[in-house]
């Protein structure tokens, strides 16, 4: 691209503002602009020619409508074109010319010094010919002078105006186009972490529920000789668990499908829920021993995660350490802390066939972190597994 006489500097811009012809508030290319332009421009050099007394006349129209056809190519190199034009259209006179491109330019350029001094040349050039012509008429020269400046003046001035609307109406559309791609995403996270809680509550309800059934039934498989009452009592603890559990699970895509009114919400657990984890454990033969030294009582929401933690804790102890035994402690009181521990002495060589979903504890660390505690798990020192964790209970006010 050829530069016009500008500085560097201004002439990078203009370079990098021309190139970019698409940018959003760029003048969009219409083909109906173009051919009235073609028009406009045509119509004045036809009656300028036909109207003209001498060559020269004739020649004014011929050029002006080379112009007009040169105005065409605006859109890509108007840098340098424009300028040209407006020099050139001092031997043509074209007052459609000076509108077209006074405007063009206004509109095109990002500076506002050059456009001014654009303004002044295309002022200048169009008073350069009425003077050569009229020098013994000085009142209608003046009179040209006069109206020549005052349709640069408006050109530049709408011209100017055109461009900080494009640019406004830009800078809405991109903001309005952000907030659209924020939202969405907004929603998108809002569906990812709703699919993360659901998935978290039917692990809670399903591996616990699940891993007692296996557990009952692996009893009655290894021990083909117990007593009838024995059996009788194994398989009514399964179906009442296996019962349990699908209604839960029914509850929770009750709610998933938005059924509320067919699938009520269950009620939450409490704190004797918690203690209650503990009872069914130890009737299903798992020898887990209950520590509890809460005297005080628990409110609800820390009751729930506390549920949670135990329950999970005593699912992997159902799954990978059955023959072993297991303790639950809880300690604390209010002003202090909630301190749940549930561990189990590690298994030696004992294998399981129950899949696991690789998101039980890290679906109770999250509920933990989220009501301000930490928690722990792993082996220790003295061969056990241990889940610890530490949830502040505050004083009820």
């Amino acid at each position: 691209m050829v530069a016009g006489p500008v500085p560097s500097g201004c002439a990078a811009r203009m370079r990098r503002y021309s190139d970019r012809v698409d940018h959003p508030g760029a003048p969009a290319r219409r083909r109906w602009q173009e051919g009235l332009i073609v028009v406009a421009v045509a119509a004045e050099a036809a009656a300028t020619t036909l109207l003209a007394t001498s060559a020269i006349g004739r020649w004014q129209g011929v050029v002006a409508l080379l112009l007009g056809v040169a105005l065409l190519a605006r859109h890509r190199h108007w840098p340098w074109l424009l300028p040209l034009v407006q020099i050139a259209n001092a031997f043509s006179g074209s007052i459609t010319v000076l509108i077209i491109a006074t405007y063009t330019f206004s509109t095109r350029c990002p500076n506002r010094v050059l456009t001014l001094l654009f303004a002044l040349l295309a002022a200048g050039t169009a008073t350069l010919t009425p003077l050569l012509l009229m020098g013994d008429q000085p009142e209608a020269a003046l009179m040209t002078i006069v109206l020549t400046t005052l349709v640069v003046a408006a050109s530049t001035s709408i011209g100017l105006y055109t461009a900080v609307r494009r640019a406004l109406l830009a800078e809405l559309r991109e903001r309005a186009e952000q907030a659209e791609s924020g939202r969405a995403a907004a929603e998108e996270q809002a569906r990812r972490a709703e699919r993360t809680r659901i998935a978290r509550e039917m692990h809670d309800i399903v591996a616990h529920k699940i891993s007692l059934v296996a557990l009952q039934a692996g009893a009655l498989e290894v021990n083909p000789d117990m007593g009838r009452e024995q059996v009788q009592q194994s398989a009514s603890l399964i179906r009442g668990t296996a019962t349990t559990a699908l209604s839960e699970l029914r509850e929770v895509l009750g709610v998933l499908r938005g059924d509320e009114e067919q699938a009520p919400l269950a009620p939450q657990p409490t704190w004797e829920d918690v203690r209650r984890l503990v009872t069914t454990s130890q009737e299903a033969g798992v020898s887990v021993d209950l520590f509890d030294f809460i005297d005080d009582p628990v409110p609800d929401p820390l009751a729930r995660t506390a549920f949670r933690v135990v329950q999970e804790g005593l699912t992997n102890i159902h799954k990978h350490a059955v023959h072993t035994r297991a303790r639950v402690a809880l300690i604390g009181e209010p002003g202090t802390d909630l301190v749940i521990e549930v561990s189990n002495v590690l298994p030696k060589g004992f294998t399981t066939d129950l899949p696991g979903a690789r998101m039980g504890l890290s679906g109770i660390e999250t509920r933990v972190t989220h009501a301000g505690g930490s928690i722990t798990s792993g082996p220790t020192d003295d061969g056990r597994f241990e889940v610890r964790a530490v949830i502040p209970w505050p004083t009820a006010t």
